[in-house]
């Protein structure tokens, strides 16, 4: 007889009531649309530690729940947003943020255009090439003939 799926279980529905718990008290404390909107926008600018693969809104863990449950706590008390990405950075590293920070964020966002204006210019430049006119050639001329190498049969 095993006691994980029991104590997995208490642990699911206690996240579960602590969420619930504190969207009424978030509701009761005033949780206006604004605030809903930067709730939900911290939530997508954060990556789900679990797995890494989404963000803490689109996560289904017991991680992502308790991080959403956490972020609501940090802005009712009235933390920014930076003080809420420093304190998962601080947890997690910097792996934690959807969208790097710094000169890293310059190259991540600017990496990809200089890539698509390349190849445009590169696809741009074989279209002008290909629809440039081949030289006309005529017969061979006799200086042209006598520079040919010759076979021997």
């Amino acid at each position: 007889m095993t006691l994980q799926p029991d104590v997995n279980r208490w642990l699911h529905k206690a996240a579960a009531n602590a969420v619930c718990f504190l969207m009424l008290v978030a509701g009761a404390a005033g949780d206006t649309p604004p605030v809903r909107q930067r709730i939900g926008r911290l939530q997508r600018s954060l990556v789900a530690p679990c797995c890494w693969s989404q963000t803490v809104a689109d996560h289904r863990s017991d991680v992502a729940l308790q991080m959403r449950a956490e972020i609501a706590e940090f802005v009712a008390a009235g933390r920014s947003d930076r003080e809420i990405l420093d304190h998962y950075v601080r947890l997690y590293g910097a792996r934690i943020l959807i969208e790097p920070e710094g000169a890293l964020s310059r190259w991540a966002n600017s990496v990809p255009w200089a890539a698509f204006g390349i190849g445009l210019a590169a696809v741009l430049l074989v279209i002008i090439r290909m629809r440039r006119k081949p030289a006309i050639v005529g017969p061979p001329t006799a200086e042209a003939i006598s520079i040919m190498p010759v076979e021997d049969p």
